[in-house]
């Protein structure tokens, strides 16, 4: 059972570097519930709006999974976020500066071979450092 739930997670990193709608569709349960970093989103369709803003704003994103375990319903993985910002996101105009976040931590809960429930946590501090929008002297 384990395997088989980190496998689902695995498909949706991959859905996510492919910008595969019908992955997230086989991977996301249609009432998901994600708490990322902006708060909740309920429902598959939402879920699927909402990371297509990071598509968006990142449109060359590459994500690698560089760790990942779990225990019964639960699966734990860190990934690495890379992507030149080329498109709008929360308000910050495109940079064209490039992101290389070495973690983004999600825990996934899996019920019947899909993902019913995700927390997604990444440094929004280091991001907004590497595109320029905050100084070193204010994270001091």
């Amino acid at each position: 059972m384990l395997e088989d739930n980190k496998r689902v997670v695995l498909e949706c990193w991959e859905a996510a570097n492919q910008r595969d709608a019908a992955g997230f569709d086989r991977v996301y349960d249609e009432h998901v519930i994600y708490h990322g970093v902006d708060g909740d989103v309920r429902g598959r369709e939402d879920v699927k709006a909402y990371l297509q803003r990071f598509f968006m704003a990142l449109p060359d994103i590459k994500l690698t999974v560089e760790d990942i375990f779990g225990e019964d319903d639960r699966v734990f993985s860190r990934t690495r976020v890379q992507g030149t910002h080329l498109g709008e996101i929360n308000g910050i105009a495109p940079t064209g500066k490039t992101v290389d976040l070495r973690w983004t931590m999600c825990a996934a809960r899996i019920r019947d071979g899909k993902i019913v429930e995700e927390w997604e946590i990444c440094d929004q501090l280091e991001i907004l450092r590497q595109l320029g929008v905050l100084s070193e002297a204010a994270l001091a």
